[in-house]
């Protein structure tokens, strides 16, 4: 697919669209034109012109509808903020996603003209990961004033201060947060305690959210106002205070700060035991290792955060001692080894299984362990598990452990669970049948094939594409009139039953979806039967250019003379499919009409016809 069918589809997508004193497609004009000049790929430009389809209601499925290529849908996706927008989540994901991050980087620089704080740091970010610029800015916005009128409001200007994020904001929102807090100390002095208003909660609130915005950022906790701010209150009587003096020295990651931080290690706070914890950078020492060790050996509920950043460290430490901290880690079902660390049931599965054995069947091990015993496959466990299945009230860890394993035992526990009431729970023991399989695999998923829960009968499909036989065949064909028909078709086209040929036929003629087409073209031409005939000249250029390749497969339908005139068809890729289809068929007699379509004005047709050519015995000069 060329630009301009990309250019086509985002035309009508965003037709009459406005963008600031122009069209919105001028904009993206000027999007595909950054990511064509950074070097951009076929496929990054084609994206550049779609990457706002999804705005517009245009989903993955219309795109592919439209031909859109597969990596040019992965990459429009890539570039969306998803409906939970964390810009720092989002600009990491662009970080490990080259492609998708010159994409980005090039809306935020056509943007830049018009907004050109939007988004600066993640642009930035992005430019210094690809090797590009970014045009200067036209310098900082200036800091509205802290000082307002008596009783006015403080919240609008904190967060003005905090999306400016630079040193002379930082130092006006520190300047703020004290006058707010000394002018209900001095009214407490003037009238006394009873009688003095208090700090004002709500701009209190948006002050203090301000400056921990700044000082948890590691580019702006660096500025020297919140430097001096975490110096200040590093022991200050204020809990708050003193946390936020913590955040910042942890956001910095200074090698330098690590011993003021592990003496923020405090157990009875797990808050500023966490953040202190994961402010530690350098490399460790056994003094860091021995404050660590309590927390990673210790099973308290409140400290499980810091406990897990403490791993997370003494992973990083590494050592003799660090690993052998990390060996005395308790057999927790609150913090289990192995949620963080796969790697943790390979080395030491064969020392908790029969701890697992004894313990699964509580409650508070319903989830985690059966995990772990199907991460170890355990044969043994089959047994407890099935119980847990029936009885437990969250079968669903244990049905997919059942699964992992593979073991028979546990197939006639999953039949019966695939009548269970809960959906979620039928659809999860169809898919641990189809892990296991089997002769009773099918008739369950025929059944299913009715179920009234539509992710249970997708599940259905899927299951008998791998193992449907002949007794799936009239579910399978009732499944291609619903929107499991690429799926049912793929499987009809497996087993080679000849009932499925009507159903294949409509699918290979009238499906909108290009998967169900190709799988119905595939069963077609693996199916011996009588032949149906299309035109090609009234049938869509989609039908007409498939139903030429079937023709090639098809050797007994003696179809070489449709397959004539389809080289002379108006449309390139029906002549060329057609040339490939007689050199399939070995139609001799065909060998100069073939040559012939080698002076094609079509590239695409000169490529089919050099091969087909060949192997029709055609000799042909030239390199």
């Amino acid at each position: 697919m060329g630009w301009g069918r990309a250019r086509r589809i985002a035309g009508r997508a965003h037709r009459g669209q406005l963008f600031g004193d122009g069209l919105f497609t001028g904009h993206l004009e000027r999007v595909a034109g950054h990511v064509a000049a950074a070097g951009g790929s076929t496929a990054q430009v084609q994206a550049a012109w779609l990457y706002a389809t999804p705005d517009r209601g245009v989903t993955s499925l219309d795109l592919y509808r439209a031909g859109v290529p597969a990596a040019v849908v992965r990459l429009v996706e890539a570039v969306q903020q998803g409906p939970s927008f964390l810009l720092e989540a989002f600009t990491a994901r662009l970080l490990r996603d080259p492609e998708a991050a010159l994409i980005r980087y090039a809306v935020l620089t056509e943007n830049g003209t018009r907004h050109p704080h939007l988004y600066r740091e993640q642009h930035l970010r992005l430019a210094k990961a690809l090797g590009l610029t970014v045009a200067p800015g036209p310098g900082p916005r200036a800091a509205p004033s802290i000082t307002v009128a008596p009783g006015e409001h403080l919240g609008p200007y904190a967060r003005a201060l905090s999306e400016i994020g630079d040193a002379e904001a930082a130092a006006a929102l520190l300047a703020g947060y004290q006058a707010e807090i000394a002018g209900a100390e001095q009214q407490s002095a003037v009238h006394g305690a009873e009688t003095a208003r208090p700090p004002r909660q709500c701009c209190l609130t948006a002050i203090r959210g301000a400056i921990h915005a700044l000082a948890s950022k590691p580019d702006t906790s660096a500025l020297e106002p919140i430097r001096r701010m975490s110096a200040q209150w590093w022991e200050a009587a204020d809990d708050w205070e003193r946390m936020v003096a913590v955040v910042a020295r942890a956001a910095a990651r200074d090698p330098a700060d690590r011993t003021l931080l592990l003496g923020r290690v405090d157990l009875d706070d797990p808050d500023v035991t966490t953040m202190a914890i994961h402010g530690l950078a350098g490399p460790g020492d056994d003094a860091e290792i021995a404050v660590l060790r309590p927390l990673v050996t210790g099973t308290e509920p409140r400290l499980r955060w810091a406990r897990l950043a403490a791993v997370r460290r003494l992973r990083a430490i590494g050592g003799p001692l660090a690993r052998a901290a990390l060996l005395a880690r308790p057999l927790d079902s609150v913090d289990p080894p192995w949620r963080d660390d796969r790697g943790w049931l390979a080395e030491h599965g064969s020392a908790v299984l029969p701890v697992l054995l004894d313990e699964v069947t509580e409650p508070r091990w319903w989830h985690d362990g059966p995990l772990a015993l199907g991460e170890l496959r355990s044969v043994a466990a089959v047994p407890v598990l099935c119980r847990l299945a029936r009885l437990g009230s969250a079968p669903i860890p244990a049905v997919d452990a059942l699964g992992k394993i593979g073991s028979r035992e546990a197939v006639p526990t999953l039949l019966d669970l695939t009548a269970h009431p809960a959906p979620d729970v039928r659809d999860h023991a169809l898919r641990a049948l189809h892990r296991i399989g089997g002769p009773e695999v099918t008739d369950a998923a025929v059944t299913a094939c009715d179920d009234p829960d539509p992710t249970v009968r997708d599940r259905a499909a899927r299951v008998l594409a791998r193992h449907g036989d002949e007794r799936a065949v009239t579910a399978l064909i009732r499944l291609c009139d619903t929107g499991h028909a690429g799926r049912a078709a793929a499987a009809l086209a497996r087993i080679g039953d000849p009932r499925a040929l009507p159903a294949l036929w409509h699918l290979f003629r009238t499906a909108p979806d290009r998967r169900a087409r190709h799988a119905a073209g595939r069963g077609l031409a693996a199916i011996e039967g009588p032949r149906q005939y299309v035109s090609l000249d009234y049938s869509g250029l989609h039908v007409a250019r498939a139903y030429v390749w079937l023709l090639g497969h098809k050797p007994a339908w003696a179809s070489g003379d449709d397959l004539l005139k389809a080289l002379t068809h108006a449309d390139p890729l029906v002549r060329a499919n057609a040339a490939t289809a007689l050199a399939r068929l070995g139609n001799r007699s065909a060998a100069e009409r073939v040559r012939a379509l080698l002076d094609d004005p079509d590239p695409r047709v000169r490529a089919a016809a050099g091969p087909a050519a060949r192997r029709l015995g055609t000799r042909i000069s030239g390199p």
